[in-house]
């Protein structure tokens, strides 16, 4: 019962949101791809002015990419990053550089030693969380690029189908002769 619920909501948000607007195709599945990639980065808190931002410079619709981000969410950060960070992990491997799951549960500990000053607890913390942060952002880049081209290929042909489809079916019904209600 939840699931048709989540699904009915999905739906009318992208027939509703995404399919009708007003604006060009190209504009509104850059909007869409800007948003999943920004969805999968781990900058939660800062996603939605990030979105807004590289909208403007890219001139893609605002409207369509901002409510992409609440898919990442404190709910949702291990489904979402954890296969991002299993990624960068195997793409490090090509570089030569190897995380365990020993050096990930020791950047934790070692991060969470005390320093005296503000500035050296921030340089310890950066040096600590290597193991985490450098897998962790390269593949959150290299899935959010993959889903940013599939979003954008998908909703630049949803949209151009949906406004065919739906053009035509208008068309259709001016066409059609009204029908006389009966007594």
């Amino acid at each position: 019962m939840a699931y048709r619920y989540i699904a009915n909501k999905i739906k009318n948000f992208v027939v509703h949101k995404i399919l009708r607007l007003d604006d060009t195709p190209h504009r509104i599945a850059l909007g869409v791809a800007i948003g999943m990639f920004v969805t999968w980065t781990p900058t939660i808190g800062a996603q939605m002015a990030i979105v807004v931002g590289l909208c403007a410079i890219f001139r893609a619709n605002k409207v369509v990419g901002v409510p992409l981000v609440w898919i990442s969410n404190p709910f949702t950060l291990i489904p979402v990053y954890g296969p991002n960070y299993w990624v960068g992990v195997q793409v490090m491997k090509l570089f030569g550089r190897q995380y365990t799951w020993e050096s990930f549960m020791n950047a934790f500990k070692t991060a969470l030693q005390s320093t005296p000053t503000w500035y050296e607890k921030v340089q310890h913390w950066w040096g600590a969380l290597d193991p985490i942060l450098v897998p962790l952002w390269v593949g959150s880049v290299i899935v959010g690029a993959v889903l940013g081209i599939i979003a954008y290929i998908a909703t630049y042909y949803g949209v151009i189908g949906y406004r065919a489809l739906h053009g035509r079916l208008s068309a259709d019904a001016a066409a059609e002769p009204p029908v006389e209600p009966k007594k």
